[in-house]
């Protein structure tokens, strides 16, 4: 689901080599040289981007798809636009792993999406008017790949069911704004008890969260970020889940958005 939330990337061919320091801009230069080599182009010799952060790295809120749908969008618009987004984000996809947080950036809104193969089916759903995301950013990382370590290698047919049926309500609650739902469709077995091992607090800010009056809250991606869906009583629900991650001994910053339908878009061309 795309959040309103956004970074700015500029991407630029200089004269000689410039090697990008920060891992996003790593992450947007080979995006745009994958481009290049897609469509059968030599990439710039000084092909490198500069990110201005507003989305924080390692917490589940998506920055390494927002770098690299940066890095395509930017070389497909120097060349001319050869790609659809389609495309676009069968490349994505390719290079971030998977379409979840691909699609949303994107296309917007919230994205169903699944890998077919070499390709991505995906369909795409206006949010409900009026909710509101309520963002618990911890000061501790859970980069994706260290956080995927713990999760269980099997999974018991009864927490599969358990999943599946909940991914399937929480669509549907979206869907038709049934957001009395959402508490019971954002419940899991599969990975947030998994994760709560490298962050036992999770748990109680989920708790402070709905006593507060969220309508569901989960951990965003794999973490550290958790999310608590509303429609009123944002800063209540902040404070209250600031203020439970303090008392377990974590830090961290409140932010409120909200679901957008905006996807990724060039702003300016040079």
């Amino acid at each position: 689901m795309a959040l309103d939330l956004w970074a700015e990337v500029e991407v630029s061919a200089a004269e000689a080599p410039v090697p990008p320091q920060d891992p996003a801009e790593r992450m947007a230069v080979e995006s745009a040289r994958r481009l290049y080599s897609h469509v059968g182009r030599e990439p710039p010799a000084g092909l490198y981007a500069r990110y201005r952060k507003s989305i924080p790295v390692a917490r589940g809120l998506g920055a390494s798809a927002v770098a690299r749908a940066s890095g395509l969008l930017a070389a497909n618009a120097l060349l001319g636009e050869p790609l659809d987004r389609e495309e676009l984000l069968g490349l994505g996809t390719e290079l971030e792993g998977h379409a979840d947080n691909m699609a949303p950036v994107l296309f917007g809104g919230l994205q169903v999406a699944v890998r077919d193969g070499e390709s991505v089916s995906h369909v795409g759903l206006t949010v409900p008017a009026g909710l509101k995301a309520v963002l618990f950013v911890p000061d501790m990382a859970m980069p994706t790949e260290e956080s995927r370590q713990v999760l269980p290698q099997q999974l018991s047919r009864q927490d599969a069911i358990y999943n599946i049926g909940r991914a399937a309500l929480l669509v549907a609650a979206l869907a038709s704004s049934r957001l009395d739902l959402l508490d019971v469709a954002t419940q899991d077995r599969l990975h947030q008890p998994a994760r709560a091992k490298i962050f036992p607090a999770m748990q109680a800010i989920f708790q402070a969260a709905r006593q507060a009056g969220a309508l569901g809250a989960f951990l965003s991606g794999g973490g550290s970020t958790i999310l608590a869906l509303t429609c009123q009583g944002e800063e209540k629900i902040g404070r209250a889940m600031a203020e439970a991650a303090a008392r377990e001994g974590v830090g961290g910053e409140t932010m409120i958005t909200a679901p957008s339908d905006a996807a990724a878009q060039i702003v300016g061309k040079g």
